[in-house]
């Protein structure tokens, strides 16, 4: 009899030990987030110029110096993180209530040394304006890293990954990539056999005084018409390039996109009215933060894009 006592006792303390865990796994799914692995560091990244950074150990607090920059770190769940952001952070919601320290080209350094962040999240677009300033933190032993500025989605996935890298949150990058990723293949199981001389022509417009600007190859906006299934009008141009009116008439796309001011300005402009984009009706405003943001928005912006390009498929 002692040893049956003994089997049971040992038979229920495995069987409580078990609903313990299980009891600690669903609290710390449902209700906790589970605490980040301190092992992750140290780390060494590559900075936008190829220079190596070394995270030492999860950031807890962060300046931002770009939008995109700041709608990664949020959907990374790590906004709380977030003490600084710039003048132009509107998204989500909760950034417009973090301290503004000015914009990536010409931020508050004094300010931003007062926030004493762990790590400034900066953007290679601002190229040179920033650099004096960025110079200045890390010489006050501030972590600074500076993210690509995207030619493509596949680089665009690169800063988001990155990022969730230096902050510890490199599941959840991973997860938004695929996200984008399936709603890319989501487009082309509508867009994808449309042959290539059928696939849509599209005139971005980002600008119109003084010249008109629009993006060519080798751009980041190029890549999303390619992703899905348009060709961009502008094609034989690279990079972000002005047009005359008359050149842009010439190109005569089949769509056009705006991302600033009314579609109806575009469409009652003189000598454009034999444009097929103009007399099919086809000129949209859409959200430029969709189109140019290469965050986790990128998912809504490519189907937005989509939708508008092809608006017939969509509707069948």
């Amino acid at each position: 009899m002692p040893i049956v006592r003994s089997l049971m006792f040992v038979f229920l303390l495995l069987l409580l030990t078990a609903c313990g865990n299980e009891e600690i796994e669903n609290r710390q799914t449902k209700d906790e987030p589970v605490a980040s692995d301190s092992s992750h560091y140290p780390i060494e990244v590559e900075d936008a110029d190829g220079s190596a950074v070394e995270i030492t150990e999860e950031p807890a607090s962060i300046v931002s110096l770009m939008p995109s920059n700041t709608e990664i770190v949020f959907a990374l769940d790590k906004g709380d993180a977030l003490v600084g952001v710039t003048d132009f952070d509107d998204y989500p919601e909760e950034a417009e209530e973090i301290e503004a320290v000015g914009s990536g080209l010409g931020f508050d350094v004094e300010r931003v040394l007062a926030l004493e962040p762990d790590l400034v999240l900066d953007h290679a677009s601002s190229g040179d304006a920033a650099s004096e300033g960025l110079e200045q933190l890390e010489s006050a032993g501030i972590d600074v890293l500076t993210v690509a500025d995207p030619r493509s989605l596949d680089e665009a996935y690169g800063v988001i990954e990155d990022v969730g890298t230096v902050i510890n949150r490199e599941a959840e990058a991973e997860g938004i990539v695929r996200d984008i990723e399936s709603e890319i293949d989501a487009i082309q199981a509508v867009t994808g056999d449309i042959p290539e001389e059928e696939q849509k022509r599209v005139w971005i417009e980002v600008s119109e005084d003084p010249d008109l600007y629009t993006t060519g190859s080798d751009t980041f906006m190029d890549d999303m018409l390619m992703a899905v299934g348009a060709r961009n009008a502008a094609e034989d141009s690279e990079g972000w390039v002005a047009y005359t009116e008359e050149d842009a008439v010439a190109l005569d796309p089949d769509v056009i996109i705006t991302t600033y001011g009314d579609e109806d300005r575009i469409m009652e402009r003189e000598g454009w009215q034999e444009v097929t984009a103009i007399r099919d009706e086809a000129v949209y405003r859409l959200d430029d933060d969709l189109l140019s943001r290469p965050g986790p928005r990128l998912k809504e912006g490519l189907g937005t894009l989509a939708a508008h390009i092809y608006e017939e498929e969509w509707e069948n």
